[in-house]
């Protein structure tokens, strides 16, 4: 993220106006961890060092490392919030802010991050997770039925923008719970979702996705056929990396044999461990189908009462 002079300079002005120096201390610390004010500026132990100075040092070591963003977080978090059960007002904490999500983030209220937003990039890393690092995630998959069979039997410009236009309902889906689009290889890709109730959101992107496509057959599809899709959803734990080709994961290869080996076309399966987050609504829409070595699978498909 580009910081501009005008950010750090609120910022600076955000610390040394409104806490004491032992205190940016200690927020600094909840970003960087075992953060030293003294060992950072050099100044001996025994010198106080002035607020401005504090305040500048910190700002610029945030910088430095990348973690602006989320010392601000701390910062709203702390204003909101207070700490140790004293509140604590931060001046130009508004201003800042509105400079974060000028460049092209939101600041989420439910979840306490900023994460890329509006009509700017949005990465597989929604602009705040480190490469490398463990997340647990819930995916959603999502294949093309028959895909072989729709290549051979309709024009190739044909198949080819329905397949787009399938892409772009995913993507839409997806990015109105916070979703990503993680990959995609024309008859098929695979969404992440990371906050919140992430197995909850991936489940209702499944099951919309299932009535837009039933949606797009009657009044859009490119060709005179149907576009049929089988969809699963599992969670667990994933390594981090933004480019695709180097993620190996263990969650990720079970839940292409979910999809691949349980999912009927027109249907969304989900695992137990996203099951169990449903809550008594939602479970009402799935009904238990055959079981894998593990456990029982979940499906659920449009149905007419």
């Amino acid at each position: 993220m580009k910081v501009s002079a005008r950010l750090q300079n609120f910022l600076v002005q955000a610390l040394a106006q409104s806490m004491t120096v032992e205190l940016m201390e200690q927020l600094a610390g909840r970003v960087i961890q075992g953060y030293d004010l003294h060992r950072q500026s050099g100044f001996p132990p025994q010198i106080p060092i002035p607020q401005r100075d504090a305040a500048q040092l910190i700002v610029k070591d945030m910088v430095r490392q990348g973690r602006l963003r989320r010392f601000t977080e701390v910062l709203i978090d702390v204003e909101r919030n207070g700490i140790m059960g004293r509140s604590v007002a931060i001046r130009f904490l508004s201003r800042i802010i509105t400079e974060i999500e000028s460049l092209g983030f939101l600041y989420k209220e439910e979840y306490g991050l900023f994460v890329e937003g509006g009509e700017g990039l949005k990465t597989r890393g929604w602009g705040v997770l480190q490469e490398g690092l463990i997340y647990e995630f819930s995916f959603l998959r999502i294949d093309i039925a028959g895909n072989s069979q729709l290549v051979r039997k309709y024009p190739k410009a044909e198949v080819l923008k329905a397949y787009s236009d399938l892409r772009g309902l995913l993507t839409a889906v997806v990015e109105r719970r916070d979703g990503r689009i993680w990959h995609w290889e024309g008859d098929g890709g695979i969404a992440a979702f990371l906050f919140g109730a992430k197995n909850v959101q991936a489940a209702l992107a499944g099951m919309e996705m299932l009535l837009e496509l039933f949606m797009y057959n009657l009044f859009r599809c490119s060709f005179a056929g149907d576009l049929h899709v089988r969809l699963a959803v599992h969670t667990g734990p994933c390594q981090f990396f933004g480019n695709f080709k180097e993620i190996r994961s263990d969650t990720l290869r079970r839940l292409e044999a979910l999809e691949g080996q349980f999912a009927a076309p027109d249907s969304l399966i989900i695992s137990p461990g996203v099951y169990s987050d449903m809550g008594t609504k939602l479970e009402s829409f799935f009904r238990p189908v055959g079981t894998t070595k593990r456990n029982v699978l979940y499906q659920y498909s449009l149905g007419w009462e």
